[in-house]
Protein backbone atom coordinates (compact mmCIF):
# COMPACT_ATOMS: atom_id res chain seq x y z
CA UNK A 1 0.00 0.00 0.00
CA UNK A 2 1.27 3.64 -0.97
CA UNK A 3 1.07 5.38 2.55
CA UNK A 4 2.76 8.90 4.09
CA UNK A 5 2.23 6.92 7.33
CA UNK A 6 1.05 10.53 8.30
CA UNK A 7 -2.36 8.70 9.86
CA UNK A 8 -0.13 5.81 11.41
CA UNK A 9 -1.16 4.62 14.83
CA UNK A 10 -4.44 6.95 13.88
CA UNK A 11 -8.01 5.72 13.74
CA UNK A 12 -11.06 7.75 10.76
CA UNK A 13 -14.31 7.03 11.26
CA UNK A 14 -16.03 7.94 8.00
CA UNK A 15 -20.20 8.24 7.65
CA UNK A 16 -21.93 7.61 4.73
CA UNK A 17 -21.03 4.82 2.00
CA UNK A 18 -21.80 7.08 -1.46
CA UNK A 19 -18.67 8.16 -3.37
CA UNK A 20 -17.96 10.77 -1.19
CA UNK A 21 -17.39 8.21 1.70
CA UNK A 22 -15.93 5.49 -0.21
CA UNK A 23 -12.68 7.98 -1.71
CA UNK A 24 -12.80 9.53 1.24
CA UNK A 25 -12.01 6.06 3.22
CA UNK A 26 -9.52 5.25 0.46
CA UNK A 27 -7.19 8.06 0.99
CA UNK A 28 -7.42 7.85 4.49
CA UNK A 29 -6.00 4.43 4.53
CA UNK A 30 -3.84 5.19 2.18
CA UNK A 31 -2.23 7.55 4.73
CA UNK A 32 -2.36 4.97 7.12
CA UNK A 33 -5.38 6.19 8.73
CA UNK A 34 -6.67 2.56 10.47
CA UNK A 35 -10.95 3.49 8.91
CA UNK A 36 -14.02 2.36 10.07
CA UNK A 37 -16.45 2.92 7.30
CA UNK A 38 -20.48 3.29 8.52
CA UNK A 39 -23.58 3.34 6.16
CA UNK A 40 -26.59 2.95 7.61
CA UNK A 41 -28.09 0.97 4.72
CA UNK A 42 -26.69 -2.92 4.13
CA UNK A 43 -25.41 -2.14 0.94
CA UNK A 44 -22.55 0.44 -0.69
CA UNK A 45 -22.93 3.13 -3.22
CA UNK A 46 -25.35 5.99 -1.13
CA UNK A 47 -27.79 7.07 -4.09
CA UNK A 48 -25.68 4.98 -6.66
CA UNK A 49 -28.07 2.19 -5.91
CA UNK A 50 -28.89 -0.49 -8.52
CA UNK A 51 -32.70 -1.93 -8.68
CA UNK A 52 -33.97 -4.92 -11.17
CA UNK A 53 -37.34 -4.68 -12.83
CA UNK A 54 -38.71 -6.48 -15.53
CA UNK A 55 -35.70 -8.50 -15.94
CA UNK A 56 -33.10 -5.27 -16.21
CA UNK A 57 -30.90 -3.79 -14.04
CA UNK A 58 -31.04 -0.27 -13.47
CA UNK A 59 -28.40 2.22 -11.97
CA UNK A 60 -30.65 4.49 -9.42
CA UNK A 61 -28.20 6.98 -9.57
CA UNK A 62 -25.09 8.33 -11.82
CA UNK A 63 -24.71 6.95 -14.93
CA UNK A 64 -21.75 8.22 -16.89
CA UNK A 65 -18.13 9.39 -16.31
CA UNK A 66 -16.68 12.16 -16.87
CA UNK A 67 -13.37 12.04 -14.88
CA UNK A 68 -12.09 8.52 -15.24
CA UNK A 69 -8.35 9.89 -13.98
CA UNK A 70 -10.42 9.90 -10.37
CA UNK A 71 -10.97 6.54 -9.80
CA UNK A 72 -7.38 5.32 -11.55
CA UNK A 73 -6.12 7.42 -8.50
CA UNK A 74 -8.63 5.38 -6.14
CA UNK A 75 -6.52 1.91 -7.49
CA UNK A 76 -3.08 4.09 -7.84
CA UNK A 77 -3.49 4.52 -3.99
CA UNK A 78 -2.61 1.08 -3.16
CA UNK A 79 -0.20 0.42 -6.40
CA UNK A 80 -2.81 -1.28 -8.38
CA UNK A 81 -4.65 -0.47 -11.71
CA UNK A 82 -8.40 0.17 -12.28
CA UNK A 83 -8.40 -1.51 -15.90
CA UNK A 84 -7.46 -4.70 -14.10
CA UNK A 85 -10.86 -4.87 -12.25
CA UNK A 86 -12.84 -2.38 -14.22
CA UNK A 87 -14.09 -1.49 -18.40
CA UNK A 88 -14.66 2.14 -18.90
CA UNK A 89 -15.98 2.15 -22.23
CA UNK A 90 -15.71 5.90 -24.05
CA UNK A 91 -19.00 6.90 -25.40
CA UNK A 92 -19.55 8.56 -28.40
CA UNK A 93 -22.29 10.68 -28.82
CA UNK A 94 -21.65 12.10 -25.42
CA UNK A 95 -25.75 12.69 -25.33
CA UNK A 96 -28.61 12.55 -27.43
CA UNK A 97 -31.00 15.21 -26.92
CA UNK A 98 -34.98 14.23 -28.22
CA UNK A 99 -36.82 17.51 -28.36
CA UNK A 100 -40.33 18.57 -28.07
CA UNK A 101 -40.83 18.89 -31.76
CA UNK A 102 -39.08 16.00 -32.67
CA UNK A 103 -35.74 16.88 -34.04
CA UNK A 104 -32.46 15.13 -32.56
CA UNK A 105 -29.10 16.45 -31.37
CA UNK A 106 -26.12 14.45 -30.91
CA UNK A 107 -23.29 15.72 -28.55
CA UNK A 108 -20.74 13.90 -30.07
CA UNK A 109 -17.12 13.17 -28.59
CA UNK A 110 -15.08 14.80 -31.12
CA UNK A 111 -15.50 18.59 -31.98
CA UNK A 112 -15.45 18.30 -35.80
CA UNK A 113 -18.93 16.02 -35.47
CA UNK A 114 -20.04 18.23 -32.73
CA UNK A 115 -20.03 21.34 -34.84
CA UNK A 116 -21.47 19.40 -38.37
CA UNK A 117 -24.37 18.56 -35.64
CA UNK A 118 -24.58 21.76 -34.68
CA UNK A 119 -24.94 23.38 -38.34
CA UNK A 120 -27.72 21.29 -38.88
CA UNK A 121 -29.97 23.94 -36.53
CA UNK A 122 -27.56 26.76 -36.97
CA UNK A 123 -24.79 27.09 -39.17
CA UNK A 124 -23.64 30.90 -37.11
CA UNK A 125 -23.86 28.89 -34.22
CA UNK A 126 -20.76 26.43 -34.87
CA UNK A 127 -18.80 29.66 -34.58
CA UNK A 128 -20.21 30.37 -31.35
CA UNK A 129 -20.06 26.86 -29.85
CA UNK A 130 -15.73 27.17 -30.60
CA UNK A 131 -16.03 30.79 -28.37
CA UNK A 132 -18.42 28.76 -25.33
CA UNK A 133 -15.26 25.93 -25.34
CA UNK A 134 -12.56 28.40 -25.01
CA UNK A 135 -14.64 30.39 -22.25
CA UNK A 136 -15.21 26.97 -20.75
CA UNK A 137 -11.36 26.07 -21.13
CA UNK A 138 -10.52 29.29 -18.91
CA UNK A 139 -13.23 28.81 -16.49
CA UNK A 140 -12.05 24.92 -16.10
CA UNK A 141 -8.09 26.33 -15.44
CA UNK A 142 -9.50 28.27 -12.38
CA UNK A 143 -11.97 26.35 -10.92
CA UNK A 144 -11.07 22.81 -11.75
CA UNK A 145 -7.38 22.96 -11.80
CA UNK A 146 -6.95 25.38 -9.02
CA UNK A 147 -10.29 25.18 -6.83
CA UNK A 148 -11.38 21.61 -6.66
CA UNK A 149 -8.48 20.21 -4.39
CA UNK A 150 -8.86 23.32 -2.05
CA UNK A 151 -10.35 23.80 1.53
CA UNK A 152 -12.56 26.70 1.99
CA UNK A 153 -12.27 26.28 5.54
CA UNK A 154 -11.52 30.81 5.43
CA UNK A 155 -13.23 33.66 4.04
CA UNK A 156 -9.68 34.42 2.86
CA UNK A 157 -8.90 31.67 0.98
CA UNK A 158 -12.28 32.28 -0.94
CA UNK A 159 -12.19 36.11 -1.50
CA UNK A 160 -8.47 35.77 -2.88
CA UNK A 161 -10.26 33.61 -6.37
CA UNK A 162 -12.70 36.23 -6.27
CA UNK A 163 -10.74 38.72 -9.18
CA UNK A 164 -10.43 35.26 -11.39
CA UNK A 165 -13.62 34.28 -11.21
CA UNK A 166 -15.42 37.93 -11.88
CA UNK A 167 -12.87 38.21 -14.86
CA UNK A 168 -14.48 35.02 -16.17
CA UNK A 169 -17.76 36.19 -15.71
CA UNK A 170 -19.12 33.80 -13.22
CA UNK A 171 -21.12 36.04 -11.39
CA UNK A 172 -23.56 34.55 -14.84
CA UNK A 173 -25.47 32.04 -14.51
CA UNK A 174 -25.04 28.72 -16.60
CA UNK A 175 -28.25 30.06 -19.26
CA UNK A 176 -26.49 33.27 -19.51
CA UNK A 177 -23.33 32.21 -20.18
CA UNK A 178 -24.47 29.97 -22.99
CA UNK A 179 -27.02 32.40 -24.11
CA UNK A 180 -24.57 34.91 -24.79
CA UNK A 181 -22.35 32.83 -27.76
CA UNK A 182 -25.54 30.55 -29.00
CA UNK A 183 -28.44 31.69 -30.50
CA UNK A 184 -30.46 28.12 -31.40
CA UNK A 185 -33.17 27.83 -28.69
CA UNK A 186 -32.45 24.25 -28.86
CA UNK A 187 -28.56 24.63 -29.08
CA UNK A 188 -28.87 26.90 -25.91
CA UNK A 189 -31.10 23.98 -24.01
CA UNK A 190 -28.58 21.35 -25.00
CA UNK A 191 -25.47 23.13 -24.07
CA UNK A 192 -27.42 24.14 -20.77
CA UNK A 193 -27.75 20.86 -19.22
CA UNK A 194 -25.32 20.07 -16.98
CA UNK A 195 -26.16 21.86 -13.75
CA UNK A 196 -29.55 19.44 -14.13
CA UNK A 197 -26.54 16.40 -13.36
CA UNK A 198 -26.35 17.54 -9.68
CA UNK A 199 -29.85 19.00 -9.19
CA UNK A 200 -29.26 22.67 -10.47
CA UNK A 201 -31.22 25.28 -12.13
CA UNK A 202 -29.53 26.36 -15.15
CA UNK A 203 -30.91 30.13 -14.59
CA UNK A 204 -29.70 30.32 -11.89
CA UNK A 205 -26.18 28.17 -11.15
CA UNK A 206 -23.07 29.95 -11.43
CA UNK A 207 -21.52 30.01 -14.66
CA UNK A 208 -18.41 28.04 -13.26
CA UNK A 209 -20.70 24.80 -14.31
CA UNK A 210 -19.93 25.74 -17.96
CA UNK A 211 -15.95 24.31 -16.53
CA UNK A 212 -17.73 20.65 -17.15
CA UNK A 213 -17.66 21.47 -21.01
CA UNK A 214 -14.33 21.17 -21.28
CA UNK A 215 -13.92 18.85 -18.89
CA UNK A 216 -15.28 16.12 -20.90
CA UNK A 217 -13.32 17.22 -23.96
CA UNK A 218 -10.57 16.74 -22.01
CA UNK A 219 -11.24 13.29 -20.43
CA UNK A 220 -14.59 11.89 -22.56
CA UNK A 221 -17.59 10.69 -21.34
CA UNK A 222 -17.33 6.73 -20.24
CA UNK A 223 -19.71 4.19 -19.30
CA UNK A 224 -18.24 1.40 -16.52
CA UNK A 225 -19.30 -1.65 -18.29
CA UNK A 226 -21.35 -3.50 -15.68
CA UNK A 227 -23.10 -0.23 -14.91
CA UNK A 228 -22.18 2.63 -11.73
CA UNK A 229 -23.38 -0.89 -9.30
CA UNK A 230 -20.44 -2.81 -10.92
CA UNK A 231 -18.12 0.45 -10.13
CA UNK A 232 -19.48 0.21 -6.88
CA UNK A 233 -18.73 -3.49 -6.43
CA UNK A 234 -15.15 -3.14 -6.87
CA UNK A 235 -14.41 0.33 -4.62
CA UNK A 236 -15.91 -1.67 -2.33
CA UNK A 237 -13.20 -4.82 -2.65
CA UNK A 238 -10.87 -2.47 -3.05
CA UNK A 239 -11.37 -1.45 0.06
CA UNK A 240 -11.74 -4.80 2.06
CA UNK A 241 -8.24 -5.73 0.20
CA UNK A 242 -6.67 -2.90 2.11
CA UNK A 243 -7.86 -3.46 5.50
CA UNK A 244 -11.00 -1.08 5.71
CA UNK A 245 -13.79 -2.06 8.11
CA UNK A 246 -17.42 -1.52 6.52
CA UNK A 247 -20.21 -1.21 8.98
CA UNK A 248 -23.66 -1.53 7.68
CA UNK A 249 -26.82 -1.09 9.22
CA UNK A 250 -25.19 1.73 11.08
CA UNK A 251 -27.12 4.60 11.81
CA UNK A 252 -25.14 7.14 13.16
CA UNK A 253 -27.58 9.43 15.39
CA UNK A 254 -24.33 12.28 16.90
CA UNK A 255 -21.20 13.32 15.99
CA UNK A 256 -19.80 13.38 19.32
CA UNK A 257 -17.75 16.31 20.24
CA UNK A 258 -15.21 17.34 23.01
CA UNK A 259 -14.29 21.19 22.83
CA UNK A 260 -16.17 21.80 19.69
CA UNK A 261 -14.12 18.93 18.11
CA UNK A 262 -15.09 15.35 17.02
CA UNK A 263 -14.30 12.77 19.28
CA UNK A 264 -16.45 9.91 17.66
CA UNK A 265 -19.89 8.97 16.55
CA UNK A 266 -22.40 7.46 18.30
CA UNK A 267 -25.31 5.32 17.10
CA UNK A 268 -29.05 3.97 17.45
CA UNK A 269 -28.28 1.06 19.24
CA UNK A 270 -26.30 3.76 21.63
CA UNK A 271 -22.74 2.12 20.73
CA UNK A 272 -19.95 4.59 20.96
CA UNK A 273 -17.16 4.46 18.13
CA UNK A 274 -14.27 6.69 19.38
CA UNK A 275 -11.79 7.99 16.56
CA UNK A 276 -9.05 10.77 16.04
CA UNK A 277 -10.96 12.07 13.03
CA UNK A 278 -14.65 12.02 11.89
CA UNK A 279 -15.59 12.49 8.32
CA UNK A 280 -19.26 13.22 7.10
CA UNK A 281 -20.12 11.90 3.46
CA UNK A 282 -23.30 13.05 3.33
CA UNK A 283 -25.44 16.51 2.80
CA UNK A 284 -24.05 19.36 4.94
CA UNK A 285 -27.98 19.80 6.28
CA UNK A 286 -27.81 16.47 7.53
CA UNK A 287 -25.17 16.93 9.45
CA UNK A 288 -25.99 20.10 11.00
CA UNK A 289 -29.53 19.29 11.58
CA UNK A 290 -29.19 16.06 12.53
CA UNK A 291 -25.69 14.95 13.32
CA UNK A 292 -24.65 17.98 15.63
CA UNK A 293 -25.63 19.58 18.41
CA UNK A 294 -27.63 23.11 17.56
CA UNK A 295 -26.46 24.84 20.61
CA UNK A 296 -22.60 24.67 19.43
CA UNK A 297 -23.36 24.84 15.63
CA UNK A 298 -25.87 26.34 12.98
CA UNK A 299 -26.26 25.95 9.71
CA UNK A 300 -24.49 28.19 7.46
CA UNK A 301 -26.67 30.53 5.57
CA UNK A 302 -24.67 29.53 2.51
CA UNK A 303 -26.15 25.99 2.44
CA UNK A 304 -29.29 26.78 3.64
CA UNK A 305 -31.12 25.87 0.41
CA UNK A 306 -34.06 24.27 -1.22
CA UNK A 307 -34.24 20.88 -2.06
CA UNK A 308 -33.56 20.91 -6.33
CA UNK A 309 -35.25 18.91 -9.42
CA UNK A 310 -33.00 15.92 -10.57
CA UNK A 311 -32.56 14.50 -13.97
CA UNK A 312 -33.56 10.84 -15.55
CA UNK A 313 -31.11 9.39 -18.12
CA UNK A 314 -31.99 7.03 -20.45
Amino acid sequence: MTSTNFGADKTAVVIGAGFAGIATALRLRALGYEVTLLERLDNLGGRAQVFTRGGYRHDAGPTVITAPFLFDELFELFGEKLEDHLEFVPLDPFYRFHFADGSQFDYRASVEDTLDEIRRFSAEDADGYLKLLDKSKKVYDVGFKQLVHRPFTRISDMIKQVPALLMLKCYKSVSQMVNSHLKHPLIRQAFSIHPLLVGGNPFKTTAIYTLIHYLERRWGVFFCMGGTGKLVEELGALMKRHGINIVFNADVDEIVLANKKATGVRLSDNKTINADLVVFGGDPETCYQHLLPKSKFSLPTSIKKQYSMWLYVL
